[in-house]
């Protein structure tokens, strides 16, 4: 019997875990941190304390350090189940199971691939799904970025400032965003956009060099030496979705924002899963929250 369970070995969970084992609670992180959206960021030059910036693993692995330090363990299974027993959950892996007094949930959210060739492969080798983070990795480089609606507008706006040339590709017909931003486009010198255009692979050798696409049928190559994926994004919420926890209609963890807490006596939440600004530094100042509320639960 654990007095916290971590779901999730993000940059909200691992802090939740520091927390809570420095507080003197038997505490359990199941996940990976090689999994977590953190660790597959490339290099963050936008965490503070780190003046030079810092790959996302490594800052991934300092956190565990720190929260195995005060004595938290850490098993990389995958939760396939949590269930509420009144005065303790219940959490169902492939191989194992364990018992718990509090849940804190922090299995972040998964940003929507666009589904090509390449893509996978690539990954922080030049395909990116966080301007804010890699963006400045590029400066004064040909970027391509794919995806539609406010966080593409959002992005243009953003890259605009850093790369040489920013190509949007949009399944869509059009750009639809907030008319403050597309005001604002209209003004960029360094910006082009093709519509109705699917992707089909994203291609280089040890780096993106390229992106096939075709409109109306005509297939067509772009070089660029980034490629940016702005789909959306899919919270991870199906275990508490099976849990029975209230969703906003965003789709994300409904939590009171003072204190992490769910709809669900003993059950806290954390992290991108719960929406909001899906940086790591505020999934940080989250699953610090989470981890005093948990603390305050348990007495």
């Amino acid at each position: 019997m654990y007095d916290v369970v971590i779901v999730g070995a993000g940059p909200a969970g691992l802090t939740a875990a520091m927390y809570c084992a420095r507080g003197g609670k038997k505490t359990l992180v199941l996940g990976s941190i090689y999994g977590s959206q953190t660790a597959m960021g490339g290099l963050y030059e936008n965490y503070p304390g780190f003046p030079e910036g810092i790959n996302g693993i490594e800052l991934s692995e300092r956190m565990l350090a720190q929260a195995q330090r005060f004595g938290a363990e850490n098993q990389t299974e995958l939760v396939e189940k949590i269930v509420n027993l009144g005065d303790f959950f219940r959490l169902k892996t492939e191989n194992w199971q364990y018992e718990s007094k509090t849940i804190i949930l922090a299995m972040g959210a998964s940003h929507r691939p666009i589904g090509v060739p390449g893509e996978k492969e690539l990954t922080a080798r030049g395909v990116s799904y966080c301007v804010h983070c890699d963006g400045a990795l590029f400066r004064n480089k040909s970027v391509a970025l794919v995806g539609y609606g406010n966080g593409a507008a959002r992005a243009i706006l953003y890259l605009a400032n850093i790369a040489s040339r920013v190509h949007l590709i949009s399944p869509k017909e059009k750009l639809v965003a907030e008319p403050v931003y597309l005001e604002r486009i209209k003004s960029l010198t360094n910006y082009a956009a093709t519509f109705g255009a699917q992707i089909a692979e994203i291609r280089g050798e040890e780096f993106v060099e390229s992106v096939e696409f075709n409109v109306g049928g005509t297939p067509r190559s772009l070089k660029v030496e980034g490629v940016f994926v702005e789909m959306g994004m899919k919270p991870n919420v199906e275990l508490a979705e099976n849990l029975g926890l209230d969703m906003t209609s965003g789709g994300f963890v409904k939590i009171n924002r003072l204190n992490q807490e769910t709809s669900m006596p003993g059950v806290f939440a954390a992290g991108d899963m719960t929406g909001g600004r899906m940086q790591a530094a505020t999934a940080v100042g989250a699953g610090a929250s989470a981890g005093i509320s948990a603390l305050q639960y348990l007495g």
